[in-house]
Formats: structure tokens, C-alpha cells, sequence
């Protein structure tokens, strides 16, 4: 079954600042968490789920990252992580082909009351699956 084992920062080969990261069995995957963003993550029928919250911008963003995936892209472990050691990898970006991706904003947010929600919640109502 798996398994969160770690979050931190990671450093995208190319980037100019560093982007949260999850790590699960020795997969990691960066959610595309920006600033002013809340972020709620679980694993659930295979995938990591996303909740991107930002209510000063009326946003909200489900994004899945089917467990298969294969990470593609050079990233370097940075900080904040706990249980593994610093090391160069690959990791699973949110552009990648299979991440799945709904999100509501402006009108649509306000309509749906997606600033009330929990999580599970929104994401019933508006995750891809």
C-alpha cells in the first residue's frame, strides 16, 4: 500500500526557487503549490490528491497525480525533508502528461461556495477523475 514518507522542498533543475514536494514510496512529486496557496494532500485509488486553495484570489485547484506516473524531470532534494537523504532525482511535475486537473475561480468560485468546502469536499464536487 502506499505510502507519504516525506515533504520539502525540492530545486527543479532550470528554476530560479525551490517548490514544495511530496514524496510517496520513493516517487516525488511536486504539486505546483504557489505563494498565498493552501495546500491539503492525500493518497487515495492510486493517485495523490491535490487541494490548492488561494480564497484572496477566489481560486481553488484539485489536481490528481495517478501513484504511476514516471518522473521526468531533474530536481535536486533541498530542504525540509526528514526521512531522506539530500540527492539529485527525478521528480513528477504538475505539466506532466496523466496529471489530471479541475479548478474554479472569479464567478464560478463564488457560485459554488468552493471557499466554504473542505477538501474532500470540493474535491467530490470538482476533482477529475
Amino acid at each position: 500500500m502506499a505510502e507519504i514518507k516525506d515533504t520539502g522542498k525540492v530545486w527543479i533543475k532550470g528554476r530560479v526557487s525551490t517548490a514544495f514536494a511530496i514524496k510517496v514510496d520513493d516517487t516525488v512529486f511536486v504539486p505546483g503549490q504557489e505563494e498565498g496557496q493552501n495546500i491539503e494532500y492525500w493518497l487515495e485509488d492510486g493517485a495523490l490528491c491535490i487541494d490548492l486553495h488561494d480564497p484572496k484570489k477566489e481560486t481553488r485547484i484539485a489536481r490528481r497525480f495517478p501513484l504511476n506516473l514516471k518522473p521526468e524531470t531533474m530536481a535536486s532534494l533541498f530542504n525540509g525533508f526528514t526521512r531522506t537523504k539530500h540527492c539529485d532525482t527525478k521528480v513528477v511535475m504538475p505539466t506532466d502528461d496523466g496529471v489530471q486537473e479541475a479548478s474554479v475561480q472569479g464567478e464560478a468560485y463564488r457560485q459554488s461556495k468552493a471557499g466554504a468546502l473542505d477538501a474532500r469536499t470540493f474535491w467530490q464536487s470538482a476533482a477529475p477523475r
